[in-house]
Order: C-alpha cells, then structure tokens, then sequence
C-alpha cells in the first residue's frame, strides 16, 4: 500500500480545507474516468460546514490576522468569498512536493451553484485511483490525520 501525504504550502491564513473536504474530493477524483473533473462544491463542503466557517471567518476577520485572506476584500465574507478560500487552497495542496493539481477554476451554474472545475496532475489522479492508497493530511502546525475514503 502507498502512503500519500497531502500538505498545503505556503499557508499562513486559517485552513478551511478539512480532511473531510479532501477525503470527499478524493472519492469525487476516484469516480472521474479522466483528469479534468468538474465537482459541485456542496457534494465536498456541506452547506451547514460552509455556515459554520463564515461565522468563524468574520467574527475573526479583524482580531486574528490568519482570517484576513488578504486576497478575498469583501466584508463580510461571503459563501462566493469562502469559495475563493478553497480554491487558492486547494491550489497550494501538494502530495509528494508536487501540486496535486494543474488547474483549478470556479465555475458559476445555471442552478445558482458553484463548481470546482480542475484539472489532476497525474500522480495525484494515479493516487486517486488507486483504492489500496492511504492518504495522510498534515495540519499546518504538524500534526496528521489519515484520511477515510469511501469508495
């Protein structure tokens, strides 16, 4: 079995970006016949989680520089504003040193909702696919937690 450590680079902001986000994003990877996948964000960060990270988020904003997120100027955050948040997240995740992704946009739907739409980098995807994989999340200040996926 293939071990994965997943760690986002260069991040002094707050991290929104849960095991259980990555873990679900995963499984959303492994279904996908090709590299490009296109991910409703609600499937991987349910509307109550979205909820709870923008109180935090903005009851923050001012008193902790780590919520600033210096590229996101409205105030308060807003969900479009917190998507934004995961998605320069999601671009600085690395597995092995390398990106696990060569590109990642957000895409509005008709319905009114929002879409990561990325592109894998092969060893992420490869690991994706892989359902004998373990993947390891590294928490900003060191700590680590194996992630669940359910295939």
């Amino acid at each position: 079995m293939k071990e994965y450590t997943l760690i986002i680079k260069g991040e002094m902001d707050f991290i929104i970006l849960s095991p259980q986000v990555l873990s679900s994003l995963i499984t959303q990877i492994h279904n996908s016949p090709e590299r490009k996948v296109v991910v409703s964000i609600e499937s991987i960060m349910p509307p109550k989680f979205t909820d709870y990270l923008l109180r935090v988020i903005n009851s923050n904003r001012f008193s902790n520089e780590r919520f600033r997120y210096r590229y996101i100027l409205e105030n308060p955050v807003t969900k479009k504003g917190l998507y934004e948040i995961l998605r320069q997240q999601l671009s600085r995740t690395n597995t092995e040193r390398f990106p696990c992704f060569q590109t990642i946009q957000l895409t509005d739907t008709f319905q009114g909702n929002v879409e990561l739409d990325m592109e894998c980098n092969d060893l992420f995807f490869g690991a994706c696919k892989d359902t004998a994989a373990k993947f390891v999340y590294t928490f900003p200040d060191g700590r680590e937690e194996t992630l669940v996926i359910e295939y």
